[in-house]
C-alpha cells in the first residue's frame, strides 16, 4: 500500500512538502467531481457541440453566491483553452469567451468586455456604435462557438431599459455569431431574464441546489479530503457528527464547505495532529460565522 493512501496522487506529494508550503497549497481552488457539477458539465459540452442553426440554445447555470457555479465554468474554460493562432485571421482560436456582466449593465460596457476578452483595445470614453463595430467585426473573425456571461444578476441593478437593451444584446449575439450564450447567476437571475418571455425561453434553468445530508454529499466529502494534503485519514464522510456539523455550520453551500475544510485543514497541520477530527472541526467553525 502506498504511503498516504488515503489521498489522490497529487495530494500525497503535497503531504510530504514541509508545513508553510502545505498551508499555501490550501488556499488554492481545487476541483472536487460531484455529480450535479459533472452533469453541469456533460450539459455545457452538449451545447458547445451543437451544430450553427438558426435559433441557437442557451443555459442559465444558477444558484446562490458560493455555490460552485463559477468553478464550474472555470474547469469548463481549462478543458477547452484557446486553440493555435489562425493565420487567417490574425487571431487566437477561441471556442469559449467568458467575460462578467458589468455592474452598470449597459450595452457599451459588455462590448468592452468581450474587446477585453479578446484581448482588443477599448476605451471607455468610446461611442456605442463604434464599440459595437469593433467588437463584432472581432467576434465574426474568432468565431467563438459559446458565450459565458457570469453575473448576468447585475441586470437588475440596471434601468428596466438598460436591462431589456442588454436581455436583447445577448439574443442579438447568439443570432449573429450562430454561437451559444451561456449566462451564470444567482436566483436574482432568473428574476431578471424572466421580465422576457422570449429571452427566458432562450434560457432553459440548470440550478445548483445547496447540499441536503445524503450520499452525493459524503460522496462529496470523501473527494474533498483526498485532496486534502494531511498525513493521516480524518474519515471526514464516516463520521456522522463531523458530516452534521459541516451541514450544521455551512448550511450546505459549497463554498462555506471548502473553507471549513481547509481551515480545519490548516488548524490539523499546525497543530501537529495531522488529521481533522470532530473537536478541531467544531473549534474552527466556532471561531468563524461560514452560512
Amino acid at each position: 500500500m502506498p504511503l498516504y493512501a488515503h489521498l489522490s496522487a497529487e495530494a500525497r506529494v503535497v503531504a510530504d512538502w514541509e508545513d508553510a508550503r502545505r498551508i499555501a497549497h490550501l488556499a488554492e481552488d481545487h476541483w472536487i467531481d460531484y455529480p450535479r457539477a459533472r452533469q453541469a458539465l456533460e450539459e455545457l459540452e452538449r451545447l458547445l457541440a451543437c451544430p450553427e442553426r438558426t435559433r441557437m440554445p442557451g443555459l442559465l447555470l444558477h444558484g446562490e453566491s458560493n455555490i460552485g457555479k463559477s468553478m464550474i465554468i472555470q474547469k469548463f474554460l481549462r478543458m477547452h483553452p484557446a486553440q493555435d493562432f489562425n493565420v487567417h485571421t490574425g487571431l487566437l482560436q477561441v471556442n469559449v469567451l467568458a467575460v462578467q456582466m458589468p455592474a452598470a449593465p449597459q450595452e457599451r460596457r459588455l462590448y468592452g468586455q468581450l474587446m477585453m476578452a479578446l484581448n482588443a483595445p477599448f476605451r471607455p470614453s468610446d461611442r456605442l456604435l463604434a464599440v459595437e463595430h469593433a467588437a463584432l467585426g472581432l467576434l465574426r473573425r474568432v468565431a467563438p462557438r459559446m458565450i459565458v456571461v457570469d453575473e448576468v444578476h447585475n441586470l437588475l441593478a440596471g434601468s428596466a431599459n438598460e436591462q431589456r437593451a442588454s436581455l436583447n444584446l445577448l439574443k442579438f449575439l447568439s443570432n449573429q455569431l450562430r454561437c451559444v450564450i451561456v449566462v451564470l447567476g444567482t436566483r436574482d437571475a432568473l428574476v431578471a431574464l424572466h421580465t422576457d418571455a422570449q429571452i427566458a425561453s432562450r434560457f432553459p434553468s440548470f440550478e445548483l441546489p445547496r447540499w441536503q445530508e445524503n450520499e452525493d454529499f459524503r460522496g462529496f466529502l470523501a473527494g474533498f479530503e483526498r485532496q486534502l494534503p494531511l498525513r493521516q485519514a480524518s474519515r471526514i464522510a464516516a463520521s456522522r457528527s463531523m458530516v452534521s456539523a459541516i451541514m450544521s455550520v455551512t448550511g450546505g453551500v459549497t463554498g462555506h464547505i471548502s473553507e471549513l475544510l481547509s481551515r480545519a485543514a490548516e488548524a490539523a497541520i499546525r497543530s501537529k495532529r495531522e488529521c481533522i477530527t470532530p473537536d478541531l472541526l467544531q473549534a474552527v467553525a466556532d471561531k468563524r460565522a461560514f452560512a
